[in-house]
């Protein structure tokens, strides 16, 4: 077919009548828009084919991170040798959270008791159980703080005994505690007042029942050139048939004349 002759039948003669300049320009416009056209198609198809395969690929991808999530999740099978092993860490590690004499009890549960989503590396039971810990003594500081209004001076009898009370944080229970103790003291010409040179005969006792409190020891520590003793005492309270050690410090000053508070 020829394209020349198609168009010229296509125009009407007795509507108007093209030069030969008008009839290129047509005619290359008209084979512009073919070529068009042919390139056109091509992308269209790529395109299809682009979200085609995205379509396809996407779903499995997903599924891919589903299952190496899913996998990292996955408890690690232990040997009965390697739960020995551990279980010998979890006892020391709340053996040593024990020394500490928070006034807390902790205690590794029987071997036999362990299910399989119980066990964790030593190092995630540490930090388990120290968290436990800390926040163990963050609550004993606010209750303390609390009922520290309630604490009078420390008084000293006519037999030269000086007796203060503190209170101790127990689980869900705060307990008030005497301590009573003998200072002695002598007049320093260096500094020109009255310091600490001695405390014995320390003990304490549980002011409120129910409950008893059984001091173990305790030792003196003089500070800030003989102005300051800290006693450091440690004991049993007993409520219920349970039995909690507790370590807990006390302070005393002595001021320039003498007076122990």
């Amino acid at each position: 077919m020829n394209l020349k002759d198609e168009l010229e039948k296509s125009i009407p003669v007795n509507v108007v009548k093209l030069s030969e300049k008008e009839k290129s320009l047509i005619r290359y416009r008209v084979s512009q828009s073919q070529t068009s056209k042919i390139y056109i198609k091509p992308i269209i198809v790529l395109v299809l084919f682009m979200l085609i395969a995205t379509i396809v690929v996407l779903p499995n991808t997903k599924l891919m991170d589903t299952a190496d999530n899913s996998s990292s999740q996955i408890a690690i099978s232990l040997t009965e040798r390697q739960k020995q092993q551990y279980y010998k860490e979890y006892v020391r590690i709340v053996d040593k959270a024990m020394e500490q004499k928070v006034g807390i009890g902790l205690s590794v549960p029987p071997i036999e008791e362990f299910k399989e989503s119980d066990w964790i590396p030593p190092e995630a039971y540490e930090k388990m159980i120290q968290e436990h810990v800390d926040e163990f003594l963050a609550t004993e500081r606010k209750k303390i703080a609390a009922m520290s209004s309630d604490l009078k001076p420390a008084v000293t009898t006519m037999e030269g005994q000086t007796k203060k009370a503190v209170y101790l944080y127990f689980p869900d229970i705060l307990k008030r505690v005497e301590v009573t103790a003998n200072f002695d003291t002598q007049y320093s010409k260096k500094l020109d007042r009255q310091l600490f040179v001695a405390a014995d005969n320390v003990s304490s006792k549980l002011v409120s029942s129910p409950g008893t409190w059984e001091q173990t020891s305790y030792e003196v520590f003089l500070g800030n050139d003989g102005q300051q003793y800290t006693i450091r005492i440690e004991g049993i309270f007993t409520l219920n048939n349970l039995s909690f050690d507790k370590a807990f410090t006390i302070q005393y000053i002595c001021d320039e004349f003498g007076n122990i508070r």
